[in-house]
């Protein structure tokens, strides 16, 4: 063994040095966000659980019922039940459901809505999903039309 190994054992040059560190950084301002009490801004393009847009003008749902937005989502968490209008032309909307513990929020169902100029699926910025029991993951038109997040913490 040579010499600096023995006095790197003996003087434990090591451990000063991880003392250093943590004392070093102790007094600096911390970085992390105390999440339930503080949350942090998000970009503009952030994507959350997707959700149904009404239109802004009339307040009437954009969703034409086209089935797209179904057959783009990857993990099939997406569900249309629609039906022809009575009047012959296109259909109508007649259940729309998300199943959030399916969803890998990927953002795939909004490119191919053939809405425009708005969309009316987009990715919101919510991104709290927590529940107790799998039921409170599937989320009807209602509250996806309503921004109304995911049910919390319900029993």
């Amino acid at each position: 063994m040579t010499l600096e190994k023995l006095l790197r054992k003996v003087l434990l040059l090591e451990l000063g040095q991880g003392m250093w560190v943590t004392l070093k950084n102790q007094f600096r301002p911390h970085i992390t966000v105390e999440y339930p009490r503080e949350t942090i801004e998000f970009a503009p393009r952030f994507r959350g659980v997707p959700r149904l847009r009404k239109d802004p003008q009339t307040g009437e749902e954009l969703c034409v019922a086209c089935l797209l937005c179904e057959a783009a989502c990857p993990t099939e968490c997406i569900c249309i039940v629609s039906e022809k209008k009575a009047d012959g032309k296109g259909k109508s909307l007649v259940s729309f459901t998300i199943n959030y513990e399916r969803c890998c929020l990927c953002g795939l169902c909004v490119d191919p809505c053939p809405t425009r100029p708005i969309s009316s699926i987009y990715m919101s910025h919510d991104y709290e999903l927590a529940g107790f029991d799998r039921d409170s993951f599937v989320t009807p038109r209602e509250e996806l039309v309503g921004g109304k997040t995911v049910k919390i913490y319900e029993r």
